[in-house]
């Protein structure tokens, strides 16, 4: 009993502490989730997503953001709110040394049945990696307060349309 219980309190720090490693990285590279896009020379705008102006969609420049190690990046997008980086998509060859890496730095990935995405996740961060094809794999980076954000804008929209009445 004493000894399953002690296994189970080292398991869950052991979580806490990768989880943490997550949310203390916060982002991809030198890449900080909400964060204003135009503090990345090496990033350039590349269009604003369909019936939401304030959305837009930012790639990498090339010369920058090119390979993880010896992995090359295929492609990178950063999606932005009010130019607050909120998802950084990342391209990237399969390769083995690259999940290990991710494992032995934010812990073992978790798997969801429903959305049938790998993951490991922070209080602020969200890690994906899902494979694209077979030669491919896409890791995103979310922030998880982006959605809250956007309530309190709407909020304060709907409160400044109501004060005009």
């Amino acid at each position: 009993m004493r000894l399953t219980l002690l296994l189970l309190l080292a398991a869950t720090v052991t979580c806490l502490a990768q989880n943490d490693a997550l949310d203390a990285k916060n982002g991809f590279k030198d890449i900080r989730l909400l964060s204003n896009v135009t503090d990345y020379g090496g990033l350039s705008y590349n269009k604003a997503l369909k019936d939401e102006p304030q959305h837009a969609i930012y790639k990498a420049v090339k010369g920058h953001y090119e390979s993880i190690g010896d992995v090359p990046i295929r492609n990178l997008q950063v999606y932005t709110y009010r130019n607050l980086i909120y998802r950084i998509e990342v391209l990237v060859a399969k390769d083995e040394k690259l999940f290990r890496s991710l494992e032995k730095a934010f812990g073992k990935i978790k798997y969801s049945m429903g959305s049938q995405v790998s993951y490991w996740e922070g209080a602020k961060v969200r890690l994906t990696y899902r494979p694209e094809g077979k030669k491919n794999v896409l890791l995103t980076y979310i922030a998880k307060d982006i959605n809250k954000i956007i309530a309190e804008d709407k909020k304060k929209a709907i409160d400044s349309l109501t004060s005009e009445f």
